[in-house]
C-alpha cells in the first residue's frame, strides 16, 4: 500500500510541475505578445475580440486579435515563439495569411511601425 502511495504522490507531483511550468511559459508568452501589440499600435479601446492558445508549429503560443473597425475577415495574428523568445505577427485579410512586408498590410486600419518592418 505504501509503495502504491508514494507511486500516486510521485505521479502528482510530476504533473504539477509540468503543469506549472506550462502555466509559466503561458504568462510569459501572453506578456510579450501584449507588449508587441501596444508597441505595433493597437489600442486596447479597439480590439473587439482576441483569442489566445497553444500554437503546435512552431511551439509557441498564438494571440488572434479583431478590431472593432474591420470585419471579422480581416484579423491580426500575433505569435510567441518559445524557443526564440520572440514575437512574429502576420494578418489574416479576406481569406489569404500575409506577413509583416506584404503590400497587402496597406488593407489594414493599423499599419506596423516602420521599425517593425525592417527587422
Amino acid at each position: 500500500m505504501k509503495k502504491v502511495v508514494k507511486i500516486l504522490g510521485v505521479i502528482v507531483i510530476a504533473f504539477l510541475v509540468v503543469f506549472g511550468v506550462y502555466l509559466y511559459k503561458k504568462n510569459v508568452a501572453e506578456n510579450a505578445i501584449d507588449a508587441y501589440i501596444a508597441e505595433y499600435g493597437i489600442p486596447q479601446s479597439a480590439i473587439r475580440d482576441e483569442s489566445f492558445g497553444y500554437a503546435n508549429a512552431p511551439p509557441g503560443f498564438v494571440k488572434i486579435v479583431y478590431s472593432k473597425n474591420e470585419g471579422d475577415d480581416i484579423r491580426y495574428i500575433f505569435q510567441y515563439i518559445s524557443k526564440e523568445k520572440r514575437v512574429d505577427y502576420s494578418a489574416y485579410i479576406k481569406g489569404t495569411e500575409v506577413d509583416i512586408d506584404d503590400p497587402r498590410t496597406k488593407e489594414l486600419k493599423y499599419q506596423p511601425p516602420a521599425s517593425m518592418q525592417e527587422q
